[in-house]
Formats: C-alpha cells, structure tokens, sequence
C-alpha cells in the first residue's frame, strides 16, 4: 500500500507558536529592559538632583548664618547703635555709621544694601542711593509696613522674608519705577520695644536672591537649567521660585506629597504637572528647616533614554531575524519523528480513513483513541464476561449442590478470585429487603441490582473482619457464604447474628431500607452450602411471625410447634358471634387472642389456620346476605390474594382489622334497618287490630315469629317504652277522638277500642288529658280534629 500523502500542518503550527513564543519572550525582555533603563535613569537623575539640592541647601545655610553675623557685626558697632537708638543724631555721626555700614556691605558681596532705622526719630538710614529718609517719605514703604505692623518679624528672631524692592531710574535717587522691582531676601532684627509695643531700632539686611540662583545655575549639572528650583520657608512661605504659575491643584499635588512624610529629609516622587508628567526632588535642611524643591519634566530627563529605548529596539530586531531561522530548524527537527510516525501508521491495516481537513496530529489522536476504545471494550468484555461466569458459579453452588472434589472446587474458587476453603464449614446467611413490593414499585431494576450490590460489599467487609466470605446477588436476596470457625455452634450463631445486626444498621442509615437476616444450620463442606441456604429459606419464612428487621436462626425456631395443633374453636365461636352482632371492639378483643394463641405453632400452620379463619368470615357473611337485607362488598378471593402478599402477621392483621371493622359497621346498620322494620309491622299490627280485647305484646310476637322478649327490647330500644304503653296510649287518643262525637257513651267507647276495665280506663284517660271524660267532652264538644301532645289525632 502506497504511504498516504499528509498535510504538514502539524509543522505549520510548530514554527507558528515557536516564533510567537520567542517573539514574546524577546518582546518581554526588551520591555523588561527598557523599564530598568527607566529605574535607573530616574535614580540616577533624583540622586544628582538630591546632591545639587543638597549643596543650594549647605549654601542657603551659609548665607543665612553670614547674613546673621553681619546682622550682629553691625549691632556691636557703637556708631551704628547710637544713630539706631539716638534721639538727635547729628549729619557727620550718621555719615560716619553708615560708611562703616558701607564698609561691612562690600566686605559681604551677598548683601544688597542696609537699613538702619530709628524708631525715637523715625529715621531710615540707608547705604543705598537715598540715605536719611524720613519714615514717611522713605521710599521702601513695604518695609515701613512690616515694622510698624510687625508682619513676620519677631523680637530677637532672625528669619528672612522675601520681598520686592523699588528700583530707581536716576542719579539722585527721586524718580522710582513703579513698574521695576526687585526681589531680595531681608533679615530684620530688633532687640527693644517702647511703651507702646513699637520697635525702638532696627538693622535691615538685604539679600540678593539672585546670588541664590546662580548658586543653583551653578550646580547644575549639564550647564542648564533642567527644571525648576523652589526655596520654601519653615511656614512653607515660598523664598524662592515661581509657585504662582501653578494651580491650587497642582501645588497641592507637589506640596502634599512632601507634607505627608515629613520624617523624610530627602526623597523624590512622580507627579502631573499642567498634563505632563513631572520628578519631584526635595531636600529639607535641618538648620533653616527650609524645603529645597527641584521639578524637572520627564521629557527632559528621557531625552537620551528614548535614543537608548530605540537602540534597545533595533537590537532584538536584529535577534529577531537569527532567532527564526532557529526556529524554524528546531521545528522541523522535532516534526520529523511526528511525520515518520503518521507514515507509519497510515499503512497499517484497520487505520482510520483521511479526509481532506483532517491533519497528521488529528489523524493520529483518531488512530489511538480508535486503539484505547477497542482495548477498553476488550477489557470491560472480558471483565464483564469473567464477573458474569463468576456470577453463575455462585449461583449454582448456592442453589444446588456441587459433584466436584473438594480440591476441584478450591481450584476453581481460585480461579475467580473468592476467598473461601472448600474443606471448611460454612453458613448460608439470607438478607431479605423489607417490604419487597413497595421497593420494586419504588425502584428501577438497573437501581435495585445497585442496592443489592451495595449490600453486599458492605456485608462482605463487616464479615471480612471475622471470617473468609462471599456475597452472592441471587436477583430478589443477597445470600452471604461465611466460613465457619472451630468455636462451638451457639458462639458461632451469636457471632453471626452481631454481623447481621451491623449490617442492617448500615442498611437503614445508609440505604434508607429494611432488612431481614436468615441464618440457615451450618454444612461440612462448601460444596453442600445449598442445603443451608435451603433451610434458610425454609427459616425465612418466619419473617411473618418475627417481623421485618428481625434475625431468624434455628435457634429462635426450636420452641415452635409444628404438630398436634388444636383450633380455638370456643372462640371461633364468641368472635362468630361478636362478628354477628357487630361488636367490633369485642371482636377484636377476640382475634388478638386467637393470633396470640397461634404464635407458638410453625408458619404453616398459622397461614393454613388465617386462611381458614378468613373463608369462615366469608361464609358467614354469605349466609347472612342470604337470610336478610344486608349486603357486603367483600371478595375472599380478592382479601385472600392481598394476605398472601403480606410479609408479616401484623401487616395481615391490620387487613382483618379493617375487615372486621366493615363487617361489623353493616351489621348495626343492618340491625338498624331491621328493627326499624319491625317496630314499623309492630306499629301497623296495633293501628289495623287495636280494638281487638286480646291483642298485646305476646301476640303481636306470635304474629311476626320473634321472642316477646327479643321483639319488646327492640321496641324499647327504637322507640324508649314499652309496646303496652304504647298500644294503651293510642287507644285514649282514639277513645278522646270519640268522647267528641254526639250521641256517644263511654261504654261504647270502650267496646270500640278493645278496652275491657271502665274503672281503669277513667283513671289513665284523667292521667294522660287531665281532666275526666265529661270535663274533655265538655270542653272539646265545639273542636274537631284536634292535635294532642301525644302526636295522634283528638
């Protein structure tokens, strides 16, 4: 057979992913790169940031305290005290002050100028164009407002406050531009106030702030100003830099940060500055606790990162183009073994067919799942085929019993893997499911052949903890073989009966079901274990007298009779008669006793004898349908039928509970019928023959063929008196309708109504109307058709 040509797709997807994996990982690391290029540009541009703050902070701190000490060089200077605290000064005292003032301002080329003010003369004296000013006509009125209102200026302190200047435009000094000025740090410091809280005098020092500009031009490290640089005060009051061009929410993105870790003395941090990503760099100096501020854009610190970003780039290019051609070889090297394998296969007999979009790896998937599927199915036949042939030796050695040698049956007991010695003692143990048709109504087969099996691999590992056992799945029961031990039979049966015991508590919590256990008599060899299950299925069916969940053995059976069985004809007969007259709580008194009298003889018997018991009751019921009136809706074929599916006595006597009890109800309501009927012909009897002398209760029984006795209980009973009253009430009413009649006397009455005494005939009309005959006669002579109280017609 000619090898079938492939698509190549397998290699295809090789080199696709190989490349996209390589592509990634060579991405990867580019980004990787690139972003520690990132990290240690910004370390290295916050670090020099960080040095040259650092400097402008050592400086600002130099100046401070060189400002500070020539502050105080000229407070020592008598010259300079008398002019700041004289009264009258006169010209040459102050000219001489301010020369030496002079003197000390250009030893110090930081400071711009001096002011010494008299607060006695409100006097400024000044190194710078106009010399003596007065206070109102000086012309730094911004410096007039912070002495006279004291604005950040404090007794003995020494901070610098920035401030504009005024600039003049000529030689003398007069013209000012208002529009010119200059930015300067002053220090001013006072040590005495008057009476009234003014300052008394004052040195005012004026710092060039653009020597703290060039300072920081200076220490920039490219020779250009790469950002911007802000000087912040202790209060947080701006010293130097260009704060107002930002936004409230752009200062307080710079601001907070800095507030924030205030423990910090250095630190740098990122941040979005009118769109733009900016560093922020600071220093905070502990001296002036002043904050040194550098923002610089990112644009400008990667401007040469982005070069090095680029080479980064077009470095893994040029990996790029070695790295596929790699690649591809590596593909096709580890594609060749697929493609000599699919070859291969592709000749082999039973191969699946190719189709047209099927590739070389789906062809193979299809050929060793084609290989597992037929080798799963070869195996699960054969398991199937060795569980079923294990299955069937079972059950024929369970249900009959076996011509093989001892050692010809242990050799096939090996063979299907059952730990059991044929040359030992066995039992046959029978688990019975309770209330059998309920469960197969319940449950599917395929569901019920699980619950069995479940059984017995429990009852299998409860017993494996004693003995050697098996577990035989009979259809309907589950039959456990149990290899006897050398311990006496009653020890045995204990110890087989606690098995059974564990095993239906496993059953009922596990399963939700009922179980009996059958324990048949023990065999010598194991090939005669169906003569023991036998008798246990002899012994199984005591159910019906033990119960569901109970453990039948011989043991529970030997006090059973089985002959010489006497029926309990005394009370067949009370419960006939109880039966009859429809006491029902009587009649069930009487069946508890007979059962009870039947719980000591053999199963046969007390079947035979239920049988008997219930044809009985249905010829009885048969022979009163055919006697009277009264019809029962009850099949003994039909309740015989429903008994025999019964599993226990008590379930049969709940049925013959519920028979008695029907049987019972239609007889009183029979007998009710019937008495009614009776006492109605009685009733008749007296109304068409009640003026007959010799009528009464004995003959009106001899008229319808009953006991006086049974037939006046009955008329008692219906109607709570005696037929004698009655028959004598309706002869007054009918006499009372006469009494009315003209031309009417009572001895004819009398003759008429069948009544014989006239004396006693006076006495019960006067005790049933109340009044004599004249008296009624009298007073009804003009009414006709009276009613009465006793319900008959006047």
């Amino acid at each position: 057979m000619s090898q079938i040509k492939l698509p190549r797709s397998m290699f295809i997807r090789m080199f696709t992913s190989f490349t996209f994996v390589f592509i990634c990982i060579l991405l990867a690391l580019s980004y990787i790169l690139y972003v520690n290029f990132q990290k240690i540009g910004v370390n290295l541009v916050s670090s020099a940031n960080t040095n040259a703050l650092s400097q402008v902070s050592y400086s600002a701190t130099y100046l401070n305290e060189a400002s500070k000490t020539f502050a105080i060089s000229l407070l020592t200077n008598d010259r300079v005290q008398s002019v700041m605290y004289s009264a009258n000064n006169d010209y040459k005292d102050i000219q001489e002050a301010l020369v030496d003032v002079s003197k000390l301002k250009n030893a110090n080329q930081f400071v711009h100028s001096v002011y010494v003010f008299n607060g006695t003369s409100n006097q400024f004296y000044s190194t710078w164009l106009q010399s003596i000013n007065t206070k109102d006509s000086f012309f730094d009125q911004d410096l007039v407002s912070i002495i006279d209102q004291k604005k950040q200026v404090t007794r003995g302190k020494f901070h610098p406050v920035l401030r504009k200047i005024p600039v003049f435009i000529s030689a003398d000094g007069k013209d000012i531009d208002s529009n010119q000025k200059m930015s300067v740090l002053t220090y001013i410091f006072y040590e005495y106030e008057d009476t009234a809280d003014r300052v008394k005098g004052a040195i005012i020092v004026n710092v060039k702030v653009d020597y703290l500009k060039d300072l920081i031009q200076s220490l920039s490290s490219s020779g250009k100003n790469q950002g911007s640089t802000w000087i912040l005060g202790e209060n947080e009051q701006q010293i130097l830099g260009n704060m107002e061009q930002l936004s409230a929410e752009e200062k307080t993105a710079v601001l907070k940060p800095i507030q924030e870790s205030y423990k910090a003395k250095e630190a740098f941090f990122t941040t979005t500055i009118q769109g733009k990503k900016h560093l922020i760099t600071y220093v905070t100096s502990d001296t002036l606790k002043w904050k040194f501020i550098h923002i610089a854009p990112y644009s400008i610190i990667f401007h040469d990162m982005e070069r090095l970003g680029w080479i980064t780039l077009a470095f893994c290019l040029g990996i790029l183009i070695p790295g596929i051609f790699i690649v591809f070889y590596v593909s096709k090297r580890l594609y060749s073994p697929i493609r000599g394998l699919v070859g291969k296969v592709s000749v082999l007999p039973r191969s699946p067919s190719l189709v047209d979009n099927k590739d070389d790896i789906g062809y193979l998937s299809d050929v060793i799942s084609m290989a597992i599927q037929q080798n799963e199915v070869s195996i699960g036949d054969k398991k199937t085929a060795f569980f079923t042939r294990k299955l069937e030796f079972m059950r024929r050695l369970v249900s009959q019993s076996l011509d093989d040698d001892p050692a010809d049956l242990q050799s096939r007991l090996d063979h299907y893997q059952i730990g059991l010695l044929a040359d030992k003692r066995h039992f046959a143990v029978i688990f019975m499911i309770d209330r059998y048709e309920q469960f197969i109504r319940t449950y599917s087969a395929a569901d019920q052949q699980l619950f069995r099996y479940a059984i017995g691999n429990a009852a299998e590992e409860i017993a494996s903890r004693s003995t050697n056992n098996c577990a035989v799945d009979l259809g309907d029961e589950v039959v456990l073989i149990l290899e006897a031990c050398d311990e006496s039979y009653d020890k045995q049966l204990r110890d087989i009966s606690l098995i059974v015991a564990e095993l239906q508590n496993w059953v009922q919590n596990n399963l939700k079901l009922s179980m009996t256990g059958v324990i048949g008599y023990s065999v010598k060899q194991l090939q005669d274990i169906s003569i023991s299950y036998q008798e246990a299925v002899q012994f199984s069916k005591y159910r019906f007298i033990f119960g569901q969940g109970s453990i039948i053995s011989s043991d529970e059976l030997k006090h059973m009779k089985t002959d010489d069985f006497r029926p309990p004809l005394q009370m067949e007969k009370t419960f006939d008669e109880l039966l009859v007259y429809g006491k029902y709580e009587e009649a069930i008194q009487v069946y508890e006793q007979i059962v009870a009298y039947l719980n000591h003889y053999s199963y046969d018997i007390v079947i035979s004898y239920l049988y008997y018991l219930a044809f009985n009751i249905y010829k009885r019921i048969k022979e009163i349908e055919l006697n009277g009136s009264t019809t029962f809706n009850i099949q003994y074929s039909t309740f015989v039928r429903m008994i025999s599916r019964m599993e226990t006595i008590g379930e049969i006597n709940a049925e013959f509970h519920v028979l008695i009890r029907q049987i019972a109800e239609s007889m009183v309501d029979s007998k009710v019928n019937r008495n009614q009927q009776i006492v109605s012909k009685v009733i008749g009897i007296i109304e068409s023959n009640y003026m007959d002398k010799s009528l009464c209760q004995d003959s009106i029984a001899l008229l319808l063929n009953l006991s006086k006795y049974h037939l006046g209980k009955i008329f008692r009973n219906v109607h709570g008196r005696a037929i004698a009253e009655w028959l004598m009430d309706y002869r007054l009413s009918i006499a009372a309708e006469l009494i009315t009649k003209p031309n009417t006397n009572v001895a004819e009455i009398l003759d008429r109504i069948g009544w014989e005494n006239q004396n006693y005939f006076y006495k019960m009309f006067k005790t049933k109307y109340g009044v004599t005959t004249s008296e009624y006669k009298l007073r009804n002579s003009t009414s006709e058709n009276k009613l009465f109280d006793n319900g008959y017609p006047s």
